[in-house]
């Protein structure tokens, strides 16, 4: 069985550059333009920022609700819109429960993330990790070791 890659964000490694905007939305329009970009920096008014993007969610309510199949599940595991069969009725911007599809005007279709074909833009530019894709397995086991090293300092300490 093929490893899971995954788009893993990592909030606290976001530096706010923008990096992975522009690259998101020079993909497809060839050019630096935030507005199309399928991946977005929130900026809170006290500090910091968080990339969000689609999550490829197993269990995506998007595709139930898209009554044209334009959204659909491909072999890599990729929620994908095909812009042709998109009516933009917004359906799958509504029930999204992270926000994380949006609506283009110029387009006149849903866009969201499709991991650039396995290859993610916004990954590839990140100078801090904030957006990594990896395989689920080494990810988790870069976590499991940091909590373990966490646990250990802490017992070192009593």
């Amino acid at each position: 069985m093929t490893p899971h890659k995954t788009l893993h964000l990592s909030p606290s490694r976001c530096i706010g550059c923008l990096n992975c905007v522009l690259a998101c939305s020079s993909r497809d329009w060839a050019d630096f333009f935030p507005a199309p970009s399928r991946i977005n920096l929130v900026f809170f008014k006290e500090g910091g920022s968080v990339p969000l993007t689609c999550f490829q969610c197993d269990k995506a309510p998007c595709l139930g609700v898209c009554r044209t199949g334009a959204l659909s599940r491909q072999e890599d595991g990729v929620v994908a819109v095909n812009r042709e069969r998109c009516v933009g009725c917004r359906a799958c911007l509504a029930v999204c429960p992270f926000g994380n599809i949006a609506y283009s005007q110029a387009g006149k279709s849903a866009i969201k993330c499709d991991l650039c074909g396995g290859s993610p833009r916004c990954a590839s530019v990140c100078p801090s990790g904030a957006l990594r894709y990896r395989e689920d397995e080494d990810m988790v086991k870069e976590r499991r070791e940091a909590f373990a090293k966490s646990l250990k300092a802490a017992g070192d300490l009593l």
